[in-house]
């Protein structure tokens, strides 16, 4: 057969090539960094960054040499983990990812002026007393007993040019945390319309969980949408209101540059264009009035990577199932 003779690949099979050159590029940086930290370990990147049982910040460091840290340094600046400078998204609809007041305040900062906002949040945590002081202090606002998701709405009042409604717009679309997100047609409160900024709509966006008691009695949680699960609802409520074609964005912070594998995910569930924005720690910075922080600490580049493995072994199951379901198609 010559070369004239070849069969045209489809836009599902191009699009699958590009994805699976994306996950063996990334899975080999993973490999890079697993040499460093662990030359002779077996190789399963679980053993080797481990789950962290603190937040980040606590996490103890790895026993590494200067030379191994400036090495895992580079390797995590592939993923752009730690940047300094921000990574704008170029999609017209945005999710800021919830968090720490601070973050999400820091995400709005990289909102264009025609943008639709989405601040996302989960009601099950009251912001800390940290959070409560740098917002008193900077804007003279008491939010104390506030949940991150309520604290959502102070965040979107600060922008300029923001109108808000006389009264909410409850959406009529929501999730299903019992059957993998699935797209509700009901006003379950997950997605509401609190105003307008430069005549785009300005949303909240509960980010909901199932609370549970283990064994032990501990009190833990599971099904929340990650940020991949959110953008999917947001793209489906997009299509089930007859826009195909609007791109999602979120917005998060390059310490969590695993989000960008997100977006790849998301955009395997329908031809949707899915993007990132992240802001560099110049930026945040200048929202809490502190000099430039220093590159993420060596003790939280091994969560991330975990946390960047996993995602990219969801990701090579996906396109897997993507891939099976094609071939029964064409059947």
């Amino acid at each position: 057969m010559t070369d004239i003779d070849q069969p045209i690949p489809s836009p599902e099979e191009m699009r699958h090539a590009e994805v699976q050159a994306y996950l063996a590029e990334r899975m080999q940086w993973i490999g890079d960094a697993m040499a460093i930290v662990s030359p002779e370990n077996s190789g399963d990147p679980r053993e080797v960054f481990p789950l962290a049982e603190e937040v980040r910040d606590d996490a103890e460091p790895m026993d590494l040499t200067e030379e191994q840290e400036t090495e895992l340094r580079e390797v995590a600046g592939r993923f752009g983990i730690g940047g300094e400078q921000d990574v704008l998204g170029a999609a017209q609809v945005r999710i800021k990812e919830g968090g720490k007041i601070w973050k999400v305040e820091t995400e709005l900062v990289l909102t264009g002026k025609q943008e639709t906002v989405i601040i996302a949040g989960t009601p099950n945590r009251i912001i800390g007393t940290d959070e409560v002081e740098h917002f008193q202090n900077q804007h003279g606002i008491d939010l104390t007993g506030k949940t991150e998701f309520e604290a959502g709405r102070a965040l979107a009042a600060l922008q300029e040019g923001f109108v808000p409604l006389e009264e909410d717009e409850i959406l009529p679309f929501g999730y299903d945390i019992n059957d993998g997100f699935a797209l509700v047609h009901n006003e379950t409160g997950q997605l509401v319309k609190i105003g307008e900024r430069n005549g785009q709509p300005v949303m909240l966006l509960r980010v909901d969980r199932e609370n549970y008691t283990d064994e032990e009695g501990k009190a833990k949680y599971r099904n929340q949408p990650d940020s991949a699960a959110l953008m999917i609802f947001i793209g489906n409520v997009l299509s089930a209101c007859g826009d195909e074609t609007s791109a999602v964005g979120i917005d998060s912070s390059t310490t969590y540059a695993s989000r960008a594998v997100d977006t790849v995910r998301a955009g395997l569930e329908s031809n949707r264009v899915f993007d990132i924005g992240m802001y560099g720690r110049q930026t945040i910075a200048d929202v809490r009035n502190q000099p430039i922080a220093e590159p993420s600490g060596i003790n939280q580049i091994p969560g991330e990577l975990r946390t960047m493995y996993e995602k990219l072994a969801a990701l090579d199951v996906e396109l897997g199932e993507v891939a099976f379901s094609s071939a029964d198609q064409e059947e």
